[in-house]
């Protein structure tokens, strides 16, 4: 059968040309499954910033990774799932995947991981309210993040202002909600008017528009404007000159989430550390995040019975902006960078 699959031909930092970093490959592959393996059909890719990172460290030549979900095809008789199954793992930008599902481990990353077991998901959680998309959103990755954070970590409530970077994004957009559920007072960065007043529609108190190279002057006055009181929590997902302004502002027993830096990975502003001394007066706790660590069954059951029906009863919002055909996946990944004003949630693809 024939098999394609983007692959890195390229490490090329800063914002990403996916015409430099991707070429799709078509091969001929002969299905001889191995007793534990399986053949999957792509059905949804997921394009997401944190990509960037994983492209620069693939091997030049090997097929790009990423959070998919896959119906199997085929099965061995010692397969981890059986033919009908959908899962959801790390199958990457492929049509197709023949493999046993299992944890992997990450190795040439700057930081080693280990990318879960395939999990299968159960039909019978997805429906016209909560499609089944939703396993690489809000029931998923995304998903798990923000509410993780803030259940174990953040924990905004009344009382509380909470800033977040980057807040347009699958990840911010349910941060901001679920906190503001909860009593916070929300304040977004997003870089477009169109995002500034979709945020505005999903019950942020205030938005803040920053694009990566603005002027820092402003947006500090911006942010200080927004929230007068000083912050109380930060969910971090750009970091620069945002994340400049906001840790002079942070009041005491404040606590700052970093789930990614964009100023970094990607426009590439590293100056190294020089915002220790607002961290020590205020006594504030910094934590990084990597969701991996809450996939469990435990979690992934909670999610949906807390998450899930937030959603499913239209409290929060989980918006979809979709791309079809495999040929599509760079595209709908470049959108991330250069057409930053027209998606909004979740950028998948469906194949």
């Amino acid at each position: 059968m024939k098999i394609s699959k983007w692959v890195v031909r390229e490490h090329v930092e800063g914002v990403p040309d996916v015409d430099r970093v991707y070429a799709k490959v078509v091969e001929d592959v002969e299905v001889d499954l191995a007793p534990d393996e399986m053949l999957l059909k792509t059905l949804y890719v997921s394009v997401d910033p944190y990509l960037q990172g994983i492209a620069l460290d693939t091997p030049l030549g090997a097929h790009m990774g990423a959070d998919s979900i896959m119906e199997v095809l085929e099965a061995g008789p010692r397969a981890a799932h059986r033919p009908g199954d959908l899962v959801q793992g790390f199958g990457g930008w492929r049509s197709h995947v023949i493999g046993t599902g299992a944890a992997a481990l990450w190795q040439t990353g700057t930081f080693p991981m280990v990318f879960p077991a395939y999990r299968r998901l159960d039909p019978g959680r997805y429906d016209d309210a909560l499609p089944l998309a939703t396993a690489l959103s809000s029931m998923g990755g995304p998903g798990m993040t923000a509410w993780g954070t803030l259940r174990t970590f953040l924990a905004a409530g009344p009382n509380d202002t909470l800033v977040v970077s980057g807040a347009s994004g699958s990840v911010g957009t349910l941060v901001g909600q679920l906190a503001r559920l909860s009593g916070a007072r929300v304040v977004g960065t997003t870089s477009s008017p169109r995002k500034a007043e979709y945020l505005k529609r999903l019950g942020f108190d205030a938005v803040v528009r920053y694009r990566q190279g603005d002027d820092a002057d402003s947006v500090r006055h911006a942010l200080a404007s927004a929230a007068p009181d000083g912050v109380d929590r930060y969910f971090d997902n750009l970091g620069g000159a945002v994340t400049d302004a906001v840790f002079p502002m942070l009041n005491i027993d404040s606590r700052v989430a970093v789930c990614w830096q964009w100023a970094t990975q990607v426009g590439r502003d590293a100056v190294g550390p020089r915002l220790l001394p607002y961290l020590m007066f205020p006594r504030a706790t910094v934590r990084g995040i990597f969701s991996l660590e809450w996939f469990t069954e435990e979690n992934w059951c909670a999610l949906h019975a807390e998450l899930g029906d937030l959603v499913r009863r239209g409290e929060v919002v989980c918006d979809h902006t979709l791309y079809h055909g495999f040929d599509s996946i760079p595209a709908a990944y470049a959108s991330l960078y250069h057409d930053r004003g027209a998606g909004r949630g979740k950028v998948l693809v469906q194949l």
